[in-house]
């Protein structure tokens, strides 16, 4: 079997044996791979530690036989130890990051330049205002729904192709529709279809964030009722449009959230 290393950071891991696990890495070099870790487990493995959040040099053996490699080593790079202000917050926000890259990736295909830009967002995540952790985590959710293919239509019908500037003064709500995958204009809209009603404000902050680096999310201040909305509309449309019907366990960290006065 062939020895391979990448830089890597996990995404989930399985027990699976007493002393063994299933580890899934999003690697630099080769996309989601899903790797056993061996006596992992075991308080007597001579291996690095694996370590969440942080970002490793790992070494692995694949298969043509198998599906599934083995892991032989790993080195620490970087830690996003989440310590400053605001650290519940800040663990829900990378966790839910994790989560929907296990969700949506494919095994072994390499994405070089989400891996940079997701070491870029924990480290925002890591070392910013916790005021800004909203903004940067819809601003990642929306720039990992675009890369991945399901680019929403926020500043267009996405039916007629009509701009929303162009109709948006015709009412206090816009019709925000998961199946269809963006904003519907009144005259596209249909009687007994769902549509998520997006206040004005809610609007200009999508589209806002769906532009911005996360050098500018990171000076964005996003109240928790806001970010509820704006999370939950994107929740949705991933559902119709990647097919996930379960729900996102991460994404439940609002909940526990509320009134903890970690979003502003």
């Amino acid at each position: 079997m062939p020895l391979e290393k990448s830089e890597a950071i996990i995404l989930k891991t399985f027990n699976w044996s007493e002393s063994s696990r299933a580890v899934h890495f999003f690697t630099e070099k080769f996309g989601r791979m899903p790797l056993m870790d061996r006596a992992g487990r075991s308080v007597k493995s001579k291996r690095g530690r694996l370590l969440p959040f942080a970002r490793m040099e790992i070494t692995f053996y694949v298969s043509e036989k198998e599906s599934t490699g083995y892991l032989s080593d790993s080195d620490l790079i970087e830690l996003f130890s989440f310590e400053k202000e605001g650290t519940l917050g800040r663990l829900a926000y990378g966790s839910a990051a994790c989560e929907l890259l296990y969700r949506l990736l494919p095994e072994q295909e390499p994405l070089p330049d989400l891996y940079t830009y997701l070491m870029s967002y924990l480290r925002y995540i890591d070392r910013s205002d916790r005021r800004f952790l909203p903004a940067l985590f819809l601003a990642f959710f929306l720039r990992l729904l675009s890369q991945l293919g399901y680019h929403p239509s926020i500043e267009y019908c996405v039916v007629c192709g009509q701009e929303v500037s162009e109709f948006i003064g015709e009412g206090k709500t816009v019709a925000f529709s998961p199946e269809r995958g963006g904003i519907v204009s009144p005259a596209c809209q249909k009687p007994g279809e769902y549509y998520i009603d997006l206040t004005l404000a809610d609007h200009r902050r999508l589209m806002t964030l769906q532009r911005a680096s996360l050098h500018e999310a990171a000076s964005i201040a996003v109240g928790y009722q806001e970010a509820v909305r704006l999370i939950d509309a994107l929740a949705k449309f991933l559902s119709y449009q990647a097919d996930i019907k379960s729900e996102l366990k991460s994404l439940e960290f609002l909940e526990k959230l509320k009134g903890s006065q970690l979003n502003g």
